[in-house]
């Protein structure tokens, strides 16, 4: 870090310069959310399996689990996607977004074919977990200070 606030970064293509500190926090404080999403995510997805396995039994409890954890990954899925180039132009950050989606919407379609056709999950567990576990989504994104 320099003495005016900036540091050297590369950026995607090779090309280094300087990126005022404020910049690179903002990506720091991007990845941190998206654990943070990830993780409550998981642990919501933990609490409705814990609620089936013991209203309904653990094969509900599985497929609730495995409902909430396909969120979750792939919320992962799309937040690794979407920070892999750093700190780059507009159309470098589209790109990723835009991958990331199609990421975990491929993630979403495939992780579904297997639980339900291959492990033969029960549906009703499976979509409930999934829905509780977008839950910690939202809870994710409050700030609270």
């Amino acid at each position: 870090m320099s003495g005016d606030g900036s540091q050297n970064v590369e950026i995607e293509g090779g090309v280094a310069g300087p990126v005022p500190s404020a910049m690179s926090d903002v990506l720091v404080r991007g990845k941190r959310l998206v654990v943070r999403i990830v993780l409550l995510q998981a642990g919501c997805a933990i609490i409705a399996a814990s609620l089936f396995s013991v209203f309904k039994g653990s094969h509900q409890g599985l497929a609730a689990l495995v409902g909430g954890l396909i969120v979750a990954v792939g919320t992962a899925v799309l937040g690794w996607r979407a920070f892999k180039p750093g700190i780059a132009g507009g159309a470098v950050l589209n790109t990723a977004m835009y991958t990331g989606v199609a990421l975990k919407w491929t993630w979403f379609a495939f992780a579904l074919y297997l639980a339900l056709a291959r492990l033969k999950l029960e549906v009703a567990p499976l979509l409930i977990g999934m829905a509780v576990s977008q839950l910690g989504y939202w809870v994710g994104l409050l700030r609270l200070k």
